[in-house]
């Protein structure tokens, strides 16, 4: 009977991160699961496109958005040192739903690839993003939390980075 009332417990515990999840969404917000994708190409030592696929999902299993888009991401910082980085990031899904971030926070978490000489050219990184600067449709008004793993790679037989994303977010209720 007590290992019953343990393991009643645990799960039960384990079900209160979705619960405050929900509970943090200003009145007239749904909580929404973020998961998705990104592929991108460096066009520049600060610069990256590609395409987003991003899916949002209510707590009662409604997808509230599901599409891919263009993404364009910018260095905006950067320290050599430590690996650390800052972005912020353009999506486009449509002229109704965009979106700009600010300020998002990447960390080199380890080297996967080197050229022939050695040098590193391919990391392991992960990303967090919290901050929308501005955005349009679905997204107005929206506050994320996501973070973002994959890997970066400007080695020259390989120009492609993949990163896949998950967390939460507040999407405004559609009247």
């Amino acid at each position: 009977m007590h290992s019953r009332l343990v393991l009643s417990l645990v799960a039960a515990l384990a079900c209160l991160p979705a619960v405050s999840q929900a509970q943090q969404c200003p009145a007239g917000y749904t909580a929404t699961k973020v998961t998705g994708r990104v592929t991108t190409m460096n066009i520049s030592q600060t610069r990256q496109v590609g395409q987003l696929c991003l899916v949002m999902v209510a707590a009662d299993g409604r997808e509230l958005f599901d599409d891919c888009g263009a993404v364009v991401g910018k260095v905006t910082a950067l320290d050599t040192t430590t690996g650390a980085s800052t972005l912020n990031h353009t999506a486009v899904f449509d002229l109704l739903d965009t979106f700009q971030t600010n300020q998002d926070a990447a960390q080199i978490t380890g080297v996967i690839d080197t050229e022939a000489d050695g040098t590193p050219c391919a990391y392991s990184v992960t990303e967090h993003m919290t901050k929308f600067k501005s955005a349009t449709g679905i997204f107005n008004g929206a506050t994320i939390d996501i973070v973002v793993e994959g890997s970066l790679s400007a080695c020259s037989d390989k120009n492609l980075n993949t990163f896949q994303l998950n967390g939460h977010g507040c999407l405004r209720k559609r009247r």
